[in-house]
């Protein structure tokens, strides 16, 4: 191992901007496949953010910090991978929902106003339910939450995976021991 001390703000950065190109790729799918706002669509989004918080510390571990993953390493690693990818992956939403299509948060008004009164909202509360979603939709809004949100559920999932895949270094070389025989 030749560095002792390679570099997490590195890899991060590299998973971190992988991350968030998936993201956008994937975001853009959903956009042109008109699937914005679908709850199940979303979930995948999650998968492909565990997948690649999980390579990023198997590879780390692996082929960078020589087989060694503590978890403060792990966790420090899933964080800033979350923030860089969150973040990208947000500008490209902001971008999206302010200038190439304003109109799609209207769909996310609607959609959420269909879903209220699906549930029974009465009548005289749906312009308060209204207000709530657009000051939520907001480009600004969205741009603040997404970054805030990835950042907390990158923690989250971090603390899970950190736990996952932390490998400690070896007490004593084996070498060592074998030669004292």
């Amino acid at each position: 191992m030749e560095n002792q001390n390679p570099s997490i703000g590195k890899s991060a950065l590299n998973y971190g901007l992988f991350l968030g190109l998936a993201l956008v790729v994937y975001s853009l799918i959903i956009y042109l496949a008109g699937l914005t706002g679908n709850q199940a669509a979303s979930w995948l989004s999650y998968i492909i953010f565990i997948g690649i918080m999980s390579y990023a510390m198997i590879n780390y571990r692996d082929k960078v910090n020589g087989g060694v993953l503590r978890y403060s390493q792990g966790l420090g690693l899933g964080i800033l991978t979350a923030v860089v990818g969150g973040v990208i992956s947000t500008v490209f939403t902001f971008i999206l929902m302010k200038y190439i299509d304003p109109a799609l948060i209207d769909q996310i008004v609607n959609k959420a106003l269909e879903d209220a009164m699906a549930k029974g909202t009465p009548e005289e509360q749906m312009e308060m339910v209204e207000k709530m979603v657009r000051m939520f939709t907001s480009p600004t809004a969205l741009l603040l939450m997404g970054v805030f949100g990835s950042a907390l559920m990158g923690t989250i999932i971090s603390l899970i995976l950190a736990a996952i895949f932390k490998k400690e270094p070896a007490m004593f070389d084996r070498s060592e021991i074998m030669e004292e025989a």
